[in-house]
């Protein structure tokens, strides 16, 4: 693992050389940062002219601003019962919960990279696209668009005209803001129907993520990559499956347990048995669901949660103050035109509201390993 670490690190400071020292200085659409690039499409775009056509993209944006303020209000339903059973009162799910950065060869595999380098693309994507056709439907002129590449992460960028956005009523930019939270929402909910229904058909094992050190499970050769195929001689397909079988053998209790194991070990199936002595709650390992088609598997996995947190961090109000290049959520710029109405001391609110959000996902920050079907 650490030299495809190095070996990723070393290719990735090779390809920002080499674009860098190319593209440096060139004109044109390309534009060139250390480990950012970023491409404008000759992409301008006046307001929806066919009355049908702009009268569904409004209905859209009608219907987006109740999706988004939904989806920030799951936001901080989940971001407070964390907070509460990390720091107020301490549980032990909540400990190992919270917001994961996607940090390759730390936090995913550099196998699955892949996957959620495709699913932020297609996130991305549908997120601006949604902003441009909403902002149009509202008499709103997209002025530009384009590519981003942020060091090795893909993104997409549109640019509505910033005086008519300025112009507009409330109502129309916060049709507008909310327009890329439901687009992602929508895309998160349907990949994770679309998981479900296919997960029973392609589940074939239950494959073992880890293993506890000095646990029965490791003192019995069990490790990662091995994929339980039956508990006691019958089969099991599913993680729910398997715990129901391990429940009934005893390996899910303080009593003492023999457990057979038939596994498959790099293509071979073997028979483990493994001794739990008594005081052990369980045998020690963590698993993920196997499928016969796991990059499938992976895939409509890795669009579900990216589209579903992208929609819920982005609906929440939420500004990163760096100097020279602030940072705003969707939902604190929603925040802010609607504190910029009211007037009197509502900025400072939402100023503050904005900064106490950050606050919150900073400290729900957690490495942990994110492992994909």
């Amino acid at each position: 693992m650490m030299q495809a670490w190095l070996a990723l690190l070393v290719g990735l400071a090779a390809f920002w050389a080499l674009i860098y020292a190319f593209a440096r200085g060139s004109s044109g659409p390309l534009t060139v940062y250390p480990l950012l690039l970023i491409y404008r499409v000759a992409y301008s775009r006046g307001p929806i002219s066919g009355r049908s056509r702009a009268t569904a993209a409004r209905a859209y944006g009608v219907i987006s601003v109740p999706l988004a303020l939904a989806s920030a209000a799951l936001f901080y339903y989940v971001s407070v019962r964390l907070f509460l059973g990390r720091y107020v009162v301490p549980t032990p799910s909540a400990s190992q919960q919270g917001f994961v950065p996607l940090i390759p060869g730390v936090t995913v595999s550099l196998g699955q990279l892949i996957y959620f380098l495709i699913a932020i693309g297609v996130a991305v994507m549908a997120h601006e696209l949604s902003h441009a056709v909403v902002s149009r439907a509202v008499g709103v002129p997209v002025r530009s668009a384009g590519f981003v590449l942020l060091a090795f992460i893909p993104a997409a960028f549109v640019e509505p005209d910033e005086e008519a956005i300025r112009s507009s009523p409330l109502r129309s930019k916060v049709m507008i803001y909310s327009a890329g939270v439901a687009a992602n929402l929508a895309l998160g909910l349907a990949f994770m129907y679309a998981l479900s229904a296919v997960a029973p058909s392609l589940a074939n094992g239950i494959m073992i993520a880890g293993v506890v050190p000095s646990s029965p499970a490791a003192r019995a050769g069990l490790g990662p990559g091995m994929i339980i195929v039956a508990v006691n001689g019958v089969p099991v397909s599913t993680i729910a499956q398997g715990l129901q079988e391990l429940v009934k053998a005893g390996a899910e209790g303080a009593g003492a347990a023999n457990v057979t194991l038939t596994v498959y070990v790099r293509g071979v199936l073997e028979n483990v048995t493994v001794f739990k002595p008594a005081g052990y709650g369980r045998l020690g390992i963590s698993v993920v669901q196997s499928f016969s088609l796991p990059w499938l598997a992976a895939l409509l996995s890795a669009m579900y949660v990216v589209n579903f947190g992208l929609a819920l961090v982005n609906a929440a109000p939420l500004a990163i103050p760096i100097p020279g290049l602030g940072i705003e959520t969707d939902g604190g710029q929603m925040l802010r035109e609607a504190a910029a109405r009211l007037g009197g001391r509502w900025k400072e609110i939402a100023s503050a509201i904005e900064v106490l959000t950050l606050v919150l996902i900073l400290s729900l920050i957690t490495i942990a390993p994110v492992n994909l079907p």
